[in-house]
């Protein structure tokens, strides 16, 4: 029986992806800060709940040995993190520092933790969850996309890496998933109205083709079973939609149109 290690699995994708290789066969090590927000996860008898707070470096190492200790773990996903949004001028520094250490520091910690393992058997998959904003950024979004761009940044470094060791490393790409990750812990606007109707716009367009958490899963699955050299993995319409759009121009046209959209009437 396969393993998967999924980081951030309490809600939204990182549970659909949980539930869906529960259902496939896996053993899943579903972690989460607080093991009580388990819920219906801690009722299946092949996923096994343990803590993890990716600001917590100790906890990091010792849940991954632990995990190490009980299972061959073929995948690992990092899945867990959040945003804030609003202009950078105006966001603290602690929220800046906290989103890094959680966004992306985090991530880092827990893959160094397994590259010795997959180094070992062989074999292995490396999966992080980043982000639309991970490859194009967006007013207001500038801490969020500067952490997603800093992994998929670190995701196509180890692509050359580990490749020579047979460790997949795979980018997903949501460009829109409906989670409770649009209730944004910090969303400032003051000083930038101007362009929020535009950017509501922008973003309610795009929720249009949102994708649901389980079909994002769908999509995890594939990236994780396929065994195909494919680094980014787009993981719903909505994302296809803007890379299509990003690519259809060069960049300085692509400046261009973002601009006029969310400042010229």
């Amino acid at each position: 029986m396969k393993t998967i290690f999924i980081t951030g699995s309490s809600s939204g994708i990182g549970k659909a992806t949980a539930q869906l290789f529960a259902s496939k066969g896996w053993n899943v090590i579903a972690t989460m800060i607080d093991i009580n927000e388990a819920g219906d996860l801690a009722t299946i008898p092949n996923v096994h709940i343990m803590p993890l707070d990716l600001t917590n470096t100790t906890q990091i190492k010792e849940t991954c040995q632990e995990a190490l200790k009980k299972f061959d773990i073929d995948v690992i996903l990092n899945n867990a993190g959040y945003g804030i949004r609003g202009p950078f001028e105006k966001l603290p520094e602690e929220e800046i520092l906290k989103l890094f250490n959680t966004n992306v520091f985090g991530h880092m910690f827990v893959i160094q933790q397994f590259i010795p393992h997959f180094k070992e058997r062989k074999s292995g998959v490396i999966m992080t969850t980043s982000s639309i904003e991970g490859l194009i950024g967006f007013p207001r979004s500038g801490v969020y996309g500067a952490a997603k761009h800093a992994l998929k940044g670190l995701m196509e470094s180890l692509y050359y890496e580990l490749k020579p060791f047979n460790i997949q490393v795979k980018v997903m790409i949501p460009g829109g998933t409906r989670t409770n990750f649009l209730k944004m812990p910090i969303n400032i606007t003051e000083g930038y109205e101007r362009i929020l109707p535009k950017q509501k716009d922008f973003y309610l367009d795009g929720a249009k083709h949102f994708a649901m958490p389980s079909d994002t899963a769908k999509i995890m699955y594939l990236a994780a079973t396929d065994n195909e050299d494919k680094l980014i993995y787009p993981t719903d319409d909505n994302c296809q939609r803007i890379i299509n759009k990003y690519n259809s121009m060069n960049i300085e046209e692509y400046k261009n149109y973002l601009y006029n959209f969310l400042y010229e009437n």
